[in-house]
């Protein structure tokens, strides 16, 4: 099913995977049979618009902002490592490329701390 720019696709199986995928060229087809599937499913969709982007903020070499994730998103980020832009843009969060999730705020995993180097001055 294919909603705002993002394709999100179902694995049904034993321990209920739920995988978001961001490809935009092909639309997948979701079987939702259930009344249990439509309300997980409808829940990611929701989760996806409740996003909060920070203003950006900068020193002397980045620009830096913070993106707080919805607790049923906030689950799904890695606690091993930090997220490339392919992870982070799979859990839905949109920003221009350049962006890199450079730190993770302990006492608050649901916020991702993301910065790019500033452009050189002349």
């Amino acid at each position: 099913m294919k909603t705002g720019g993002l394709v999100f696709a179902i694995q049904r199986g034993k321990g209920e995977n739920w995988i978001l995928s961001s490809q935009t060229t092909e639309e997948k087809q979701v079987a939702a049979s259930d009344s249990f599937t439509v309300k997980k499913f409808t829940l990611l969709i929701m989760s996806h618009k409740q996003i909060y982007y920070s203003d950006k903020y900068d020193d002397e070499k980045f620009e830096y902002r913070h993106v707080m994730l919805p607790k049923d998103l906030a689950k799904l980020v890695p606690k091993t490592h930090l997220m490339s832009e392919t992870e982070w843009r799979n859990l839905g969060v949109q920003q221009s490329q350049g962006w890199v999730h450079y730190m993770t705020h302990q006492p608050e995993p649901h916020i991702l701390l993301f910065r790019r180097p500033l452009p050189p001055t002349l």
